[in-house]
């Protein structure tokens, strides 16, 4: 199948600066407003520098890629992955736009896709979510142009695309299934009859085959989380879906406003000429736009319906990169030319708007909570204090930091020896720290009282038995660390207890 060509019309250079400032500000900004990150990025780099094929949650490549951005840019490198999660998306809407409408409306459809709340402000916490955006935009354009073209590097495109894409998260595969279901009851079947699907099919195999051997090789862990997280709701899954459903309207709600507020412009101005049809989708294939606009997550909410799966709203982050395709394919023709500046404009405004919110949140949200949030914590003082009760008792680097992912992960991320993660619960959580490897270097346990019962967490086998091993010093005490930007808050309490090796024993 070949595609007609389009009109060539220029882009406003206004929108690229646009672009550039804002992907700008929310990448440099919120490290200076911010004293520490959020959870998932704690969480991640500690995952990530283990390089490790999977993690007892999630695939590998988001941790990894994290890692790699903070060593490389330090506290701006997770803002910074971000931006350019969200910057790829919206240039693979744009180039798949341009393969199914009109330069004009692919423009306003691909700008129209920041209208949606998932790609501005959660955008702060980069996680598996965010990870996915653009390769869920990504499948979406390369199946298209393989679809269109037949040429055998745009289906081995497809597979690594979707191997890469599993690497970030398994709900890529929802994606997948919505495509292969699509394929096989449309005209594209004919497709199969080619080898770029089944090229496509080894590619995405071949990329994705190390991580299903650590999945063989470690009991499928992540599939026992997912379990856990995806658990029947009880007496009314169906209250579940609707309000998954409902929060993805919600975030939907800019995109909506700006329409409105493009159209009783127009309307009200008398810019606005008659339409001759209201409801056309104007589109090369609009069964295929509206497959990756809406299929996802309507079978998404169809299986949280029938299936008592508990849907977690955030799940819907990376599903709606199409949304504004579609509805810039919707407005009539005769619209197009009198609505699309005041649709970009009404967009500038929304993501000035939420920039200014975005910005008094981080700087202004101690004075405005009883309780620190994440961001506030005085992540750097944990560290340098661990740091140094370690390096008063033992002459060794800090090798590994034991706790919850939370405390621990403070610590080690911010440490200048840049210490690995013990987790407690499973020993299986972090294989990368073995009985052996504690014995020969030492650990550093910090946990918060508050959050053991009788002031002290059980420790996970690694640790239980290493105050009697031979030669090994045990040491504890207690930090008492203020809160950053002068927080009217008791000083955070946290008790540490080190294991010291003889050969490392500072005397």
């Amino acid at each position: 199948m070949t595609r007609a060509p389009l009109p060539s019309t220029p882009l406003p250079r206004a929108l690229f600066w646009v672009a550039a400032i804002y992907a700008l500000a929310w990448s440099l900004v919120p490290p200076f407003l911010a004293p520490s990150f959020p959870l998932d990025i704690v969480e991640s780099l500690g995952w990530g520098r283990e390089w490790q094929w999977g993690t007892y949650k999630h695939p590998p490549l988001p941790p990894i890629a994290l890692h790699v951005f903070y060593v490389a840019f330090g506290r701006f490198g997770p803002f910074i992955l971000s931006q350019l999660c969200v910057g790829l998306t919206l240039w693979l809407v744009w180039l798949t736009a341009c393969r199914l409408v009109s330069r004009d409306r692919a423009l306003i459809g691909t700008v129209l896709t920041m209208g949606v709340v998932f790609y501005t402000r959660p955008a702060l916490e980069f996680n598996h979510n965010i990870a996915q955006m653009p390769f869920w935009a990504g499948i979406c354009y390369f199946y298209l142009a393989a679809w269109q073209d037949g040429k055998l590097r745009q289906w081995l495109a497809l597979g690594l695309m979707a191997g890469v894409g599993l690497l970030c998260k398994y709900s890529v595969g929802l994606l997948l299934a919505c495509l292969a279901i699509f394929t096989v009851l449309t005209p594209a079947r004919s497709v199969l009859r080619q080898p770029g699907p089944w090229l496509a099919t080894a590619a995405m195999a071949f990329a994705f085959a190390p991580h299903v051997l650590w999945l063989h090789q470690n009991d499928w862990l992540p599939f026992a989380y997912a379990r856990g997280r995806t658990a029947k709701v009880g007496a009314s899954p169906q209250m579940g879906a609707l309000s998954f459903l409902l929060t993805q309207v919600l975030n939907h709600l800019p995109l909506l406003l700006v329409l409105l507020f493009a159209w009783a412009r127009t309307r009200f101005t008398k810019q606005l000429p008659p339409a001759q049809s209201r409801w056309q989708i104007h589109s090369s294939q609009p069964r295929y736009l509206l497959l990756i606009a809406l299929g996802p997550g309507l079978v998404l909410v169809l299986v949280g319906l029938l299936a008592g799966v508990r849907l977690r709203d955030m799940w819907g982050v990376p599903i709606w990169p199409f949304t504004g395709l579609l509805a810039a394919s919707l407005l009539p023709a005769a619209w197009i030319t009198s609505m699309r500046p005041y649709l970009l404009r009404g967009i500038t405004v929304w993501l000035v708007l939420i920039s200014l919110l975005s910005g008094s949140y981080l700087a202004y949200v101690h004075d405005w909570r009883k309780r620190p949030v994440r961001s506030d914590w005085p992540a750097a003082a944990l560290a340098q204090q661990a740091e140094q009760t370690w390096n008063q008792l033992s002459t060794c680097p800090l090798d590994t930091v034991a706790g919850d992912a939370w405390t621990a992960g403070l610590i080690a991320i911010n440490s200048p020896s840049q210490p690995s993660v013990l987790l407690f619960g499973d020993p299986r959580f972090t294989p990368w720290v073995t009985a052996e490897r504690v014995q020969r270097h030492g650990a550093l346990w910090a946990w918060r009282p508050e959050d053991a019962e009788d002031g002290e967490p059980a420790p996970v086998a690694v640790l239980q038995d290493l105050g009697s091993y031979p030669g090994m010093q045990m040491k504890e005490g207690t930090w008492s660390i203020p809160w950053p930007r002068a927080q009217k808050q008791q000083p955070l309490v946290v008790q540490w207890r080190a294991f010291v090796p003889a050969a490392c024993e500072r005397r």
